[in-house]
């Protein structure tokens, strides 16, 4: 679980009912075990040829214990046949032999109450263990036999040699088994080698340990992730399982981290949530798969792309262009005679209008010709030809008029005024 910024219960973070790389052996094994195909038949023809003794080789983690559990699995699905499984590496001294193979056989009284097997001697547990075995035969599944000692080795011959129908299969690892004495209890007829786990099998075995704890696929690791983790681990199924635990580990740590980034706002942001329990509770869960959504993206990398501005991108379309352009209004002071025109220097609104809309039709006659018509002249004679007809203005028109006629600037108009205003005081 997740508690803080502390991260205990990964496997449970995950979505895991528990540890799905934990190096155990998990039931039912046939749901975990990777496909042997040639082993398992080796081991089916040994017991349907009723062979004694066979042997299972290889190095540290590559499966021994798991072939040997799914064999007693197997055997223990028929009545004829009696599977005890002894790992001889957890017996720190001699392995009472006799014991473990009397002791699945006993009853529930027999084991709490007359304890049969903690009253006879050496001799008499085997004419005990051959009257509870009955018709059965024995299947006695060593692993890491390496660790028996000399007198385990001399009390199993001695058992063949009583009579008691039995068969022996071992593991070990190769060096190991050179330099013990595993050999004189027989020719090996099983004699099996396992080989490390190409990736397709070291996929598989992820993934169904992955799905029987309740998890999707491969997740939370992938393809490349898995081929990366298998090279390191130099194929070894063993280690292979720790590397995947360790990196899933690493992936929910690195993504809780992302999540805390994601989630943190400013006070502002923090203050306008709502305060009621439904609108926290709907707050929160907007916050963690909007942080999760960026967990997906993490390990993204983005590219962005820049370019240089050329003369083509930034020139103004012709719309553009066209929207810019001047409209030149030309207009026409021909003098024409109407039958309603009144005094010169007093044009009419009426023939003001009839003048203009003149002008504006000998500009859309002439629109090709965009040089002006008018010079300072003619634009001052049409400005007081469309001048207000009003008294104010009218005044005024006259004003300037006289002023023409006597060549008076205003200047000196003005220079005049002050003259005669003085004269009179």
């Amino acid at each position: 679980m997740i508690k803080g910024d502390f991260i205990l219960e990964w496997d449970r973070a995950l979505g895991f009912k528990s540890d799905p790389f934990a190096d155990k052996i998990f039931t039912p094994i046939n749901q975990f075990l990777v496909d042997r195909i040639e082993e398992k038949e080796k081991l089916n023809w040994f017991f349907i040829k009723g062979y004694f003794y066979g042997t299972i080789l290889g190095e540290q983690g590559v499966g021994k214990t798991m072939l040997l559990r799914w064999l007693e699995d197997r055997l223990k699905k028929y009545n004829r046949i009696h599977a005890v499984y002894i790992n001889a590496a957890v017996f720190k001294e001699q392995v009472n032999i006799p014991q473990q193979m009397l002791l699945p056989l006993l009853s529930v009284y027999e084991k709490i109450i007359s304890k049969p097997h903690t009253k006879t001697l050496t001799v008499e547990p085997i004419s005990l263990i051959k009257k509870k075995l009955g018709s059965k035969s024995l299947a006695l599944l060593i692993d890491n036999a390496q660790h028996l000692t000399e007198k385990n080795l001399e009390l199993l011959k001695q058992l063949r040699n009583d009579g008691l129908r039995f068969q022996i299969i071992v593991t070990s690892t190769p060096n190991e088994y050179k330099k013990s004495r595993l050999a004189e209890l027989g020719q090996d007829d099983l004699d099996i080698t396992l080989r490390r786990l190409n990736f397709a099998e070291a996929r598989e075995m992820i993934a169904k340990r992955v799905q029987v704890f309740g998890g999707v696929g491969i997740a939370p690791l992938n393809d490349e992730t898995l081929q990366v983790l298998y090279d390191r681990a130099d194929k070894n199924p063993r280690e292979f399982l720790h590397l995947c635990r360790d990196e899933a580990i690493r992936i929910l740590i690195h993504k809780k981290s992302l999540f805390d980034r994601q989630s943190m706002q400013p006070v502002q942001l923090q203050q306008a949530q709502p305060t009621t329990a439904k609108g926290v509770k709907g707050a929160k869960l907007q916050s963690r798969k909007s942080a999760l959504a960026a967990a997906r993206r993490s390990d993204e990398e983005f590219d962005i792309g820049l370019r240089k501005a050329t003369p083509e991108g930034i020139s103004e379309s012709p719309l553009e262009q066209e929207k810019k352009k001047f409209f030149r209004i030309r207009f026409d002071i021909s003098e024409k005679k109407s039958g309603n025109q009144n005094q010169p220097g007093q044009p009419t609104t009426a023939n003001a209008s009839l003048r203009t809309s003149s002008a504006l039709r000998e500009l859309n006659a002439r629109s090709d010709d965009k040089q002006p018509v008018l010079n300072d002249r003619q634009r001052q004679e049409l400005v007081d030809q469309l001048s207000s007809t009003s008294p104010r203005r009218k005044k005024e028109q006259e004003d300037r008029d006289k002023r023409k006629k006597e060549g008076l600037s205003e200047t000196d108009r003005i220079l005049r005024e002050l003259a005669d205003e003085f004269e009179k005081r």
